[in-house]
């Protein structure tokens, strides 16, 4: 490997603005030869900004033949876009929702793992501290076997997903708002853009897949659902209750609370208030505070890990690709439990 990689930024947009583009121009390992967007305007005022070159056709960026590629495109563009950088030799990392359809997102794994290259997917939220300090007591021991959890995730996507502005939060060029208005492009409102990233961490921290579940969404039968909640089981017999919610747009923190029960102890974590507490079997109770116990998002942690799987890191365990296929596995579920009204089995990818 050489002491410099080459990297690219497909269909870049206010995301990228904020996080991929920032991440890879800070690293002196990186060379980002190009950027590239169908919005001409945009393309070239990113271009201008992280000093690089532009394109409108994502093919050209992918010319270049680089080391690592960001695919930032809608979710309806994905696959082509993922398997055609895998193909050209490149680790990848793309953001979430990671695929329209459960077959979709199986066709990206199995390249990937065909091709060995590392291929991740944008849930940033592990390597918060707090969910990073919860994994760790969790691996220790310290309430031993997971027998149920709960946990709701309330982030200011209301207006977003209703047409309207994102609430600041996708940087100084607004996200494009039909990225997030139709169903066909996105895969869906709050399971979809919120709870994916709920349902890649529980899995993360129990360390077993869902297999079963029944949804309810708001409003009733929505293609653009505001509001999800899903109580679901795993593998092991163990419970989950989970719920996430769209919030008008203001400048918060997203705002987790998790409650994770175990036959020797339980965890409970607030992102917003910085604290996580333990509470162990015999009553001992351990708090936990910033900066260990931080919720605060490293917008830049995804990029950074393909960074370093470009120069032999392993994939981390919250953002593989075999993680995000069953996301979208249970996402499917989540969205035809909530139209049948029915507890569903979900696929096993």
């Amino acid at each position: 490997m050489s002491a410099t990689i080459k990297a690219v930024v497909l269909s870049a947009g206010a995301w990228s603005q904020s996080s991929h583009l920032p991440a890879l121009k800070a690293d002196n390992r990186v060379d980002l030869v190009a950027i590239s967007s169908p919005n001409a305007e945009m393309a070239a005022m990113l271009g201008r900004q992280f000093e690089t070159r532009h394109f409108a056709d994502w093919r050209d960026a992918l010319a270049l033949r680089p080391d690592i590629v960001v695919v930032s495109s809608p979710p309806v563009a994905h696959e082509e876009q993922v398997i055609a950088a895998l193909e050209a030799g490149a680790h990848v990392l793309v953001e979430k929702p990671f695929a329209l359809s459960a077959g979709a997102a199986r066709r990206m794994r199995d390249t990937a793992e065909r091709l060995g290259k590392a291929l991740l997917v944008g849930f940033g939220w592990p390597a918060a501290p707090i969910f990073a300090l919860s994994r760790k007591l969790i691996e220790a021991g310290e309430i031993g076997r997971i027998e149920h959890l709960t946990m709701h995730l309330a982030v200011n996507t209301r207006a977003l997903l209703s047409g309207s502005t994102d609430g600041g939060w996708g940087g100084k060029a607004e996200s494009n708002t039909a990225t997030y208005t139709d169903k066909a492009i996105s895969g869906g409102g709050s399971a979809a853009v919120t709870m994916s990233h709920e349902l890649g961490m529980v899995e993360w921290l129990v360390g077993e897949p869902i297999v079963a579940l029944n949804a309810s969404t708001f409003p009733p039968a929505s293609d653009i659902d505001l509001h999800t909640s899903v109580n679901a089981e795993f593998t092991g017999g163990g419970s989950a209750a989970i719920s996430a919610a769209s919030t008008h747009p203001y400048l918060a923190r997203p705002q987790w609370h998790m409650a994770l029960y175990g036959d020797k102890g339980q965890l409970w974590a607030d992102s917003v208030a910085d604290t996580l507490r333990l509470v162990r079997a015999s009553g001992e109770v351990v708090e936990y505070g910033a900066p260990e116990a931080s919720g605060v998002y490293d917008p830049g942690a995804p990029t950074k890990a393909l960074i370093a799987c470009a120069f032999g890191a392993p994939a981390p365990a919250g953002l593989t690709a075999r993680l995000a296929a069953h996301v979208v596995a249970v996402t499917d579920a989540i969205y035809l439990s909530a139209k049948t009204n029915q507890k569903l089995q979900v696929e096993t990818l």
